[in-house]
């Protein structure tokens, strides 16, 4: 027995690193004296037909209100006695505890089941001196002179096609009507629609019926929409398109030379090739930064082994499938597609999530053994960085700052620790 405001029997059902399942008995002659104070609480406000409000005797008060006063009386016993019993057990909660169980009727004893988890001990260990291999890919003037191809391309414009002829990377401008089974369909019909014969997404029967064809030529293309097709009224089925070829386009690329860098603000092909050049060096620090944070998360999570809270774990992997299933609505995806996707890859995200729990654990062990705080400082250093770099939104930095403050900071934290990390770590640089 613990001597508390009520006394009770408890017993542990289950303990793991993060939970403890246990099961309460208050005995009845607790019980009494609470439904008493129950019913007079009950009285204070009862309303019933004849009477004023409060003035209801107390035995139609137990007639007409023992539902509502059973379940108070269960409710005020476990608020009253639930923490007692982890208090008793030396366990912090880290959430209400979930009540699993409750078996109890007037004049009997009181007994619940409880579930409740609570924050894992986590001390990390082996982050320091972790082996990395830091990969550097070197920025050649291939590279470079391939981003400038890839800008021409986007700066090229499109002229009309002097032979006439439908190529694999033309833009054909073309009429067309659908049928299903002999008749129209409505939906299937278009008037001088362009089609990039270049794109990945444009239907490969289609584009390969158009192929070869010219200006003014009438062609018939019959497709069969694959099984999985997004639009359920296509998919599996052949459509004809009597199509017409209205007219003919292909790309026409912009001259290599200065005016390419002018037209984009540049003073010539020499400045265009330097700024391609630090952009690419920029892109190169920033993908070996992530690979390197990469090895170090695996590393982590290898070496530091620990349960960590069911419940939190639950919630990072509904954010992590909400997270998914917005985007895929965002890409026109429907409700069908979706929930498929969500279920063949709940374990998928089960697994990531609980890897995510943990690190986050990992990661604030770290940050409280090295002392690794975000300062008053760092925060108005970082702010001051992001006013001098747009010197004419200051009001909307500050306000930023003052919104996501908690934000920014979890993020600065963060990248601090993968910054001692990483100065801590074994490095060794291989070049490509």
């Amino acid at each position: 027995m613990c001597a508390a405001k009520y006394e009770f029997k408890s017993k542990v059902l289950e303990k793991k690193p993060c939970s403890i399942s246990m099961e309460v008995e208050i005995a009845s002659a607790q019980t009494e004296p609470e439904l008493n104070n129950v019913y007079k609480n009950i009285q204070s406000s009862a309303k019933i037909a004849g009477f004023r409000a409060g003035k209801v005797p107390m035995d139609m008060v137990k007639k007409n209100y023992s539902d509502l006063a059973r379940e108070k009386l269960i409710e005020n016993l476990i608020q009253k006695t639930v923490f007692n019993v982890l208090e008793q057990e030396k366990f912090v909660p880290l959430t209400m505890p979930v009540i699993t169980n409750i078996d109890y009727d007037f004049g009997k004893d009181l007994k619940y089941s409880f579930k409740a988890e609570c924050q894992p001990e986590v001390t990390a260990k082996d982050y320091k001196e972790i082996k990395i291999n830091k990969e550097i890919n070197k920025i050649t003037d291939e590279k470079i002179n391939a981003e400038v191809e890839v800008l021409r391309d986007r700066n090229a414009s499109l002229v009309v096609a002097e032979d006439g002829v439908v190529k694999k990377d033309s833009f054909a401008i073309v009429s067309y009507e659908g049928f299903m089974d002999g008749k129209a369909v409505e939906k299937i019909k278009a008037k001088e629609f362009m089609i990039d014969l270049s794109a990945p997404n444009t239907l490969q029967g289609f584009k390969d019926g158009l192929v070869n064809a010219k200006k003014g030529e009438t062609k018939d293309i019959e497709i069969e929409y694959p099984k999985d097709y997004l639009n359920k009224e296509l998919a599996g089925k052949k459509v004809l398109f009597k199509t017409t070829i209205e007219e003919v386009k292909n790309k026409k690329l912009p001259e290599l030379n200065d005016d390419l860098a002018k037209d984009i603000g540049l003073e010539n092909l020499e400045d265009l090739k330097k700024r391609i050049k630090e952009s690419l060096e920029a892109e190169e620090v920033r993908r070996q930064n992530s690979d390197m944070e990469r090895q170090i998360v695996e590393h982590l999570l290898k070496t530091n082994k620990f349960d960590v809270p069911e419940s939190v774990v639950a919630n990072q992997k509904n954010y992590l499938i909400k997270r998914m299933s917005d985007y895929m609505k965002s890409q026109g995806a429907n409700e069908d597609f979706i929930k498929k996707q969500v279920e063949s890859s709940e374990a998928k995200y089960a697994e990531e999530a609980e890897k995510n729990v943990r690190l986050a654990y990992i990661l604030n062990s770290i940050c409280s053994i090295e002392k690794l705080e975000v300062t008053k400082e760092d925060l108005d250093a970082e702010k001051q960085k992001m006013i001098d770099s747009n010197p004419q939104r200051k009001e909307d930095v500050e306000n930023y700052f003052k919104e996501n403050l908690e934000n920014i900071s979890s993020s600065m934290k963060e990248e601090k620790i993968f910054k001692f990390l990483t100065d801590n770590a074994k490095i060794t640089e291989t070049t490509k």
